[in-house]
């Protein structure tokens, strides 16, 4: 958590984090030959498909881990989540990641006081990749944001879930 800002550690949030990786129980680098990243799209198309044997990947899938989460430990988050918190905790790394983290701290620390939103933005410009997938391979700047708090979006969603399952009743 290298761009993490000063007096702003929140130990919850670092524990949880903490907790999210030791559940994962692996470390991702896609450096490594033999390993293939748990996200890429399976044989029939379907992302997060779990890797072939043949593959020589020995770490779950983010979606094979999103279920145990839900299943085993009623934790229920989105893969993307899933991801950030890994990286986050160090235990997933890319290209992208590590590309983005770079230009990021360089940005950071250039001496211009620049703002971690314009860096994003220009980060975006320079790979020609969206703010969001900036946002999703850069670490949680301060521990995970808004965790018990829902987006319009997931609230709308979730009285939508409400509705159809009061209906179907």
């Amino acid at each position: 958590m290298a761009h993490r800002k000063n007096g702003s550690d929140d130990p919850i949030s670092d524990e949880f984090i903490q907790k999210i990786c030791v559940l994962y129980g692996d470390y991702y680098d896609d450096r490594l030959g033999d390993r293939l990243p748990p996200a890429l799209r399976g044989k029939n198309g379907r992302k997060g498909e779990h890797l072939e044997p043949e593959m020589l990947a020995g770490h779950k899938s983010l979606l094979k881990f999103q279920k145990e989460l839900a299943e085993k430990y009623n934790i229920r988050l989105s893969t993307i989540k899933i991801r950030k918190i890994l990286i986050s905790g160090g235990c997933w790394t890319t290209k992208r990641s590590r590309m983005v983290q770079t230009l990021y701290d360089d940005l950071m620390q250039s001496g211009d006081d620049i703002d971690p939103e314009t860096v994003i933005g220009l980060i975006s410009q320079k790979l020609g990749i969206s703010i969001a997938a900036v946002n999703v391979n850069l670490p949680y700047i301060i521990g995970v944001y808004r965790l018990e708090e829902k987006s319009k979006n997931a609230k709308r969603c979730a009285r939508y879930r409400e509705k159809k399952k009061d209906i179907q009743e």
